[in-house]
């Protein structure tokens, strides 16, 4: 399998987008919701505090959403342990990545994603985009506040950093 990181060396011809798209496994459905945002965020209509403030109102719906379908449980234990198991569920559900972790750690929980195999980033398809807006740290909070796993974003970190290739979240939990 290539690596996604030598195909965007070569960049964006209708041939490397294909492979791109394949490496990832992205459907139509996510290409465009990535455009969409990348194109939001060009013209400065939207920003990560922006896309911060949204997914804390959309989160508690799409929560609601995912359970009717039966994607994820209507309870879950408190604190970390109910984090990692909701966390889960929901990328599952929303089939973000195949190489996604969470997982307990010193100062929390964290999810890792291979920044290369993430199907919903908005940098995956357009490189242009010059910053992101990611809406997985808010999404995951609202979700889990509001099922009462009462966690935030660990001060002490960026809430979204990007290391050794990989977009790293971490939630304290109380």
């Amino acid at each position: 399998m290539k690596d996604v990181c030598e195909v965007r060396e070569r960049l964006y011809s209708e041939e490397k987008l294909r492979e791109l798209v394949e490496i990832r496994k992205m459907n139509p459905y996510q290409i465009l919701c990535g455009l969409v945002m990348g194109s939001l965020i060009k013209r400065k209509v939207i920003s990560q505090g922006m896309v911060n403030v949204i997914c804390h109102d959309v989160g508690p719906r799409f929560l609601e959403v995912l359970q009717a379908m039966g994607y994820v449980r209507d309870s879950y234990p408190p604190g970390r342990k109910g984090l990692i198991e909701l966390i889960n569920d929901v990328c599952k559900a929303m089939g973000m990545s195949d190489v996604v972790s969470v997982a307990e750690d010193g100062k929390g929980v964290t999810v890792s994603v291979d920044a290369q195999f993430c199907r919903l980033c908005i940098r995956s398809i357009d490189e242009d985009v010059p910053r992101t807006a990611c809406i997985f740290p808010k999404i995951f909070e609202a979700m889990a506040n509001h099922l009462g796993i009462k966690c935030s974003f660990d001060p002490s970190e960026n809430f979204l950093r990007k290391e050794d290739g990989e977009c790293r979240i971490t939630f304290v939990c109380d």
